[in-house]
């Protein structure tokens, strides 16, 4: 069964400068027409933890009190990120935080948290995170990159995934496939890259104008994990660690 097109989109504001505004917003606006039917999708600018939580916490926050969110497949996370924790302008918002904010998801039907940030599933304590998340959650995946990443280019790798994911006929049974036609058809996806903007903690400077990034050799740059059997790679980037896959591949990171 395909999944329902809707997504959740909560963002950050990515830089200081008023005249200087962006947004994934558009670019997901851009791609709705493309599936059938069309993607709807809800989005929000949040900074802070209570923000966060306003949105999402059960029972009270706004995506429980609209039933038409209530089967939104993909919770997508666009933000400045650190191993186990995303940023904003305003501030941090840590691990618990995040678990907290999602906590029971999982429950009544499938659905992924995909955090579009920098490095919030790199080493050690981005896997403990990402185990612990899925556990408290219940979510079906997480998706996260293990690197720095640009801003562009990260986000044309997401929406890749996002517009084959809602277009498969049975997208969960087929994660792991979704995941690896990716990394096939866009070489970006295979590639650790270190750039001086992004989405981080601490970037010069940020944005679609902002594109100069230096490339390592082509390398494994993605991990796939499994709940039950869990298998991570040294150098992934883009991380999926989805349940029921036990294999570790190179690309995006689910986990679930």
């Amino acid at each position: 069964m395909k999944a329902p097109a809707k997504l959740v989109c909560l963002e950050t504001y990515w830089n200081e400068k008023l005249f200087q505004s962006f947004s994934v917003k558009p670019f997901f606006d851009a791609m709705a027409p493309l599936l059938h039917p069309p993607l709807r999708v809800a989005h929000r600018f949040v900074e802070s933890e209570a923000g966060l939580a306003y949105y999402t916490r059960r029972p009270g926050g706004v995506v429980w009190r609209q039933a038409e969110l209530f089967d939104a497949p993909v919770y997508y996370l666009a933000f400045h990120g650190k191993p186990g924790r995303v940023i904003s302008l305003t501030g941090d918002i840590g691990g618990q935080t995040l678990i907290e904010a999602f906590e029971g998801y999982g429950r009544g039907y499938r659905n992924l948290v995909y955090f579009a940030a920098c490095s919030v599933l790199r080493g050690v304590r981005g896997e403990r995170f990402a185990r612990e998340f899925l556990k408290k959650t219940g979510v079906r995946a997480v998706v996260g990159y293990t690197t720095r990443v640009d801003w562009m280019a990260s986000l044309l790798g997401d929406m890749l995934f996002l517009h084959r994911f809602y277009r498969d006929p049975s997208p969960w049974r087929n994660l792991r496939r979704i995941f690896a036609s990716v990394q096939r058809d866009y070489p970006r996806a295979r590639l650790r890259r270190r750039t001086r903007t992004g989405r981080c903690s601490g970037s010069s400077s940020t944005g679609p104008a902002s594109r100069r990034a230096t490339t390592a050799p082509n390398r494994s740059t993605t991990r796939w994990c499994s709940r039950a059997k869990s298998t991570w790679s040294s150098t992934a980037r883009w991380c999926t660690c989805a349940r029921g896959m036990s294999s570790c591949s190179a690309a995006p990171c689910i986990t679930g």
